[in-house]
């Protein structure tokens, strides 16, 4: 069985589209906990107006993302696991073709190719080649090292994944509890502590890319993605591996931390540019080289 989990905060406009795409999946032995983190729209009240006893509804406060996530995990009942954003897309095939990879191969993570919904345009994007899972051959089943595509250092969401609930648990893989960025040390852990991977190479979950959704609002919450790394580096750091994947890891933290740089407000872009070149110069002496100049993301 398969335990999804869902942290809803005002998400009125996509959450009955939400649950009526998990009751049309083809693969239906599954649980939907839903966690609502306080919201004060009509969330709640519409979730509240399905009746199918595998939909799991909990209230929690101010734990965001990040503990919302977590909580859904200590009441998941499955032994596999998805994590779902409210107002992501999957294809009515997607529980069916991730469990039967992860039964067959009895892996630790599966992992399926994605792409972006821009709900402005109306429009599939293909454009973030990493998710799309081109270099990597599907038949191979390995930890990240037997697998040699550091591509996957890339995919730190966790929505186009399905985990061995008893995996997630032995190795206290959590998500932080800040507003932003709470997947990034979930994530690289998981990929890190995996002894099996799978592939699916077919498109089976889209991202809607929004106006609204929290990562818009970097201004605000921009330290967040500092913390992120900050705790993230522990782990990947101590990697037995570590000069095999380095230089992928090192340039997916600076290329996130320079995007949010052209989001955050004039009031917080000195304070960022600060942090932004310490990374950058300890980033430097790990590689043992100049690759990266903060004079290169001012303009």
């Amino acid at each position: 069985m398969i335990s999804v989990i869902i942290p809803v905060y005002n998400l009125e406009k996509y959450i009955k589209s939400c649950v009526n795409m998990f009751l049309n999946q083809t693969y239906q032995d599954f649980e939907l906990i839903f966690t609502d983190d306080a919201s004060n729209d009509g969330s709640l009240e519409i979730l509240k107006s399905f009746n199918d006893p595998r939909i799991k509804i909990f209230t929690v406060k101010k734990m965001y993302a990040g503990g919302a996530r977590n909580f859904g995990l200590s009441r998941a009942k499955g032994d596999w696991i998805v994590f779902f954003d409210g107002d992501d897309i999957c294809e009515n095939t997607f529980f069916e073709k991730m469990a039967k990879k992860a039964q067959d191969t009895n892996s630790d993570i599966v992992i399926c190719a994605s792409n972006e919904f821009i709900e402005k345009k109306q429009k599939f994007s293909n454009h973030r080649t990493a998710h799309l899972l081109k270099n990597i051959d599907e038949n191979v089943t390995g930890d990240l090292h037997d697998i040699k595509d550091n591509s996957l250092l890339e995919l730190v969401e966790p929505w186009n994944k399905i985990y061995k609930k008893d995996f997630l648990i032995l190795n206290d893989i959590k998500f932080q509890e800040i507003k932003n960025s709470n997947d990034i040390v979930f994530t690289y852990k998981a990929l890190l502590c995996a002894k099996k991977i799978s592939i699916i190479k077919e498109i089976l979950v889209s991202r809607r890319i929004r106006k609204f959704s929290i990562s818009c609002f970097a201004d605000k919450n921009w330290e967040d993605y500092f913390k992120a790394y900050k705790t993230a580096d522990e782990t990947v750091f101590n990697y037995k591996y570590f000069d095999e994947i380095k230089e992928a890891y090192i340039n997916r933290k600076i290329n996130t931390f320079a995007y949010f740089y052209k989001k955050v407000g004039i009031l917080n872009k000195i304070p960022y540019l600060l942090k932004f070149n310490s990374e950058i110069k300890n980033s430097n002496k790990i590689l043992n080289q100049n690759k990266y100049s903060i004079l290169n993301y001012l303009f």
